[in-house]
């Protein structure tokens, strides 16, 4: 009995061995798993604080893009509202221009009209000086010119009679009396009231008169001589002194 007895305390001791060391196992094991699952969460801890970091940053960066985009978007619709003001500032300019230049258009006509009808005034030296100036206020050459060139030579043309309308001119001019001969004549123009004229000779001599159909010359020889001394003194070959020559009454210019 003792023998079974012994036996028997045995196997329980064995199996008590067993079963304490097969939980010191599971307990080993379970204390394992712990361990790692508790340095697995340190490590998620870690990883979780620095993609917090990272997100963080990101969403500070993206914050300032965006408060930067919408300052930029603000300012854009701002420039919008002042590139199309500008826009209705232009064109009004441009109608207002465009009404200016029409009526600036009809004046300038007007003038070169006017200037065209007082042509026959100007004495045809003088004229001839102004040929280029008068093609430009031409109704016809004049379309090739701009209005600011029609304007320049008008002003031109108006300068110039008024500057020899003022003064007393000596000129060189060929034309014909009534026998139908053309000449060479020294042609005092005194403004733009009356002219005396002479040949070199002195044979031949007389006036002429301003009219709406150009110059009207009279024959007149006696005061050849006169007006001959006028020449000499324009030319400082003779001293100043008052000369002695008729003033013709204006003729009407249906002559």
């Amino acid at each position: 009995m003792y023998s079974w007895v012994s036996s028997t305390f045995i196997i329980l001791s064995l199996l008590l061995f067993w079963g304490l060391s097969a939980q010191v196992k599971e307990t080993h094991q379970i204390i394992k798993e712990w361990v790692q699952t508790k340095q697995l969460i340190s490590k998620e801890n870690a990883n979780w604080e620095t993609e917090k970091i990272i997100l963080t940053d990101l969403d500070d960066s993206l914050t300032k893009e965006i408060s930067e985009l919408e300052n930029k978007l603000e300012l854009f619709e701002k420039e919008n509202i002042g590139a199309a003001q500008q826009r209705a500032d232009l064109s009004d300019r441009k109608e207002k221009t465009e009404i200016t230049s029409l009526l600036f258009y009809d004046k300038m006509k007007k003038t070169e009209t006017e200037i065209n009808k007082i042509s026959g005034f100007i004495p045809s030296p003088l004229k001839a000086r102004l040929s280029p100036f008068f093609e430009k206020i031409n109704t016809q050459k004049g379309k090739n010119y701009s209005l600011r060139d029609r304007l320049d030579a008008a002003v031109s043309i108006l300068q110039s009679i008024h500057l020899f309308n003022r003064e007393v001119h000596l000129e060189r001019q060929e034309f014909s009396l009534d026998e139908g001969k053309s000449r060479e004549f020294r042609v005092l123009y005194f403004g733009l009231s009356v002219a005396y004229f002479v040949n070199e000779s002195e044979s031949v001599a007389g006036w002429g008169q301003p009219s709406e159909k150009g110059w009207i010359w009279t024959r007149k020889d006696e005061i050849a001589k006169e007006i001959s001394s006028g020449v000499a003194i324009l030319e400082n070959r003779a001293l100043p002194r008052f000369l002695k020559l008729p003033m013709p009454i204006p003729v009407s210019t249906e002559r």
